[in-house]
């Protein structure tokens, strides 16, 4: 699958966060984002799964902006596991993984 990102901007509070990032990852590809903390890779990452939605520019999987999917569709060919995350919820490790084949009705 590849991944476009192109001329993404976030901005939150009266503050550019990310400007004008492009970035293109052909199919297959291994990609590392490095940078000191506070430098946007975050942010960036978080706009790629739909948790952000940038002021300015689109990503696309595929050829498809990933903010114009219907979140089932995205949800069958983009998954996210971010290092801080905090659940409401006491999941076991089966519920998790069941919770992943959702987007996938009629396949085991």
């Amino acid at each position: 699958m590849r991944l476009d990102i192109e001329g993404v901007t976030v901005e939150a509070a009266g503050a550019r966060l990310v400007d004008d990032i492009r970035l293109a990852v052909d199919s297959g590809a291994f990609v590392g984002l490095v940078g000191p903390n506070g430098s946007g890779k975050s942010t960036l990452l978080r706009c790629v799964y739909r948790a952000l939605r940038p002021a300015a520019g689109v990503v696309r999987l595929d050829g498809d902006d990933v903010h114009a999917m219907a979140p089932r569709d995205t949800a069958r060919v983009l998954a996210a596991l971010p290092q801080e995350s905090s659940a409401e919820f006491d999941f076991t490790v089966a519920e998790v993984v069941a919770m992943g084949r959702l987007p996938h009705p009629g396949r085991t």
